[in-house]
């Protein structure tokens, strides 16, 4: 599509989402690779293209980033988008519900 848009030049914006992965290395500072992954995966309740699919994290620090990650994401407030303290709101369909509940 952009080598055809390129001929006529057209403008345009590809919205080429992807596989994003986040990456965890043993060195890493715990706390920051938790926030960042909170943000990479969850922005925009997840529905983004660029949020985060898969996470790899090296095995020396494996076990505490999987604990933590699991707390803060069970810890997360879902509810109304329309509620001051809602920190991630409803699914845009059901269809998005039941794939998420496979």
């Amino acid at each position: 599509l952009l080598a055809e848009a390129a001929k006529h030049v057209i403008s345009c914006s590809m919205e080429l989402g992807g596989n994003a992965p986040f990456i965890v290395f043993d060195d890493a500072d715990l706390g920051a690779a938790l926030d960042g992954a909170m943000i990479a995966k969850m922005r925009n309740a997840g529905e983004a293209c660029t949020a985060a699919n898969r996470i790899y994290v090296q095995s020396g620090i494996h076990d505490a980033f999987a604990d933590g990650l699991s707390r803060r994401m069970a810890a997360l407030k879902i509810g109304a988008g329309t509620k001051a303290d809602t920190e991630c709101g409803p699914m845009i369909t059901k269809k998005a519900v039941d794939k998420i509940d496979r």
